[in-house]
């Protein structure tokens, strides 16, 4: 008797069914800081006969000294931007901003002042800088329902 070796042939299939929901869902948040800075700077000058002229009086750059007492250059008043503004005090009293114009060069102040009297000019100007951060989560989830497998073992 011979010996044979046996072998089982098979064939199998499957079939997978039911429903995979996956679902994402992201998050973002912005952070904003924003920083004010301000800039002060204070003149002080007293008037003269020269600056007065036709009912108005000029004070020029150069006869404004500052906060430290120093006595300004030509030309280098502070005129603030858009983002500040100036105060004018004569003999601590502040005027109506439509009486007065600034310059780099002058002060000018649409009356005529008393001799000796002091004139305070204070400037400020904002400078804003920001900074954003921004983070995102981002979440996964999946849901499965009703997965069938069938398989099918076919034998030959």
């Amino acid at each position: 008797m011979s010996e044979h070796l046996i072998t089982l042939h098979l064939t199998a299939t499957s079939v997978v069914s039911g429903t995979i929901t996956t679902s994402t869902s992201t998050v973002t948040s912005t952070t904003t800081t924003t920083t004010l800075t301000p800039l002060v700077k204070r003149f002080t000058a007293s008037v003269v006969l020269g600056n007065i002229l036709g009912g108005v009086t000029t004070i020029l750059s150069s006869s404004f000294r500052d906060d430290t007492g120093s006595n300004l250059a030509a030309n280098s008043l502070t005129v603030p931007g858009s983002n500040g503004y100036y105060n004018v005090f004569v003999n601590g009293v502040l005027q109506l901003s439509y009486l007065t114009t600034l310059t780099t060069a002058s002060l000018v102040i649409n009356t005529g002042l008393t001799i000796g009297v002091t004139v305070n000019l204070e400037t400020l100007s904002f400078t804003a800088s920001s900074t954003s951060t921004s983070t995102s989560t981002s979440t996964s989830t999946s849901t499965t329902n009703n997965l069938v497998v069938t398989t099918t073992v076919n034998t030959h």
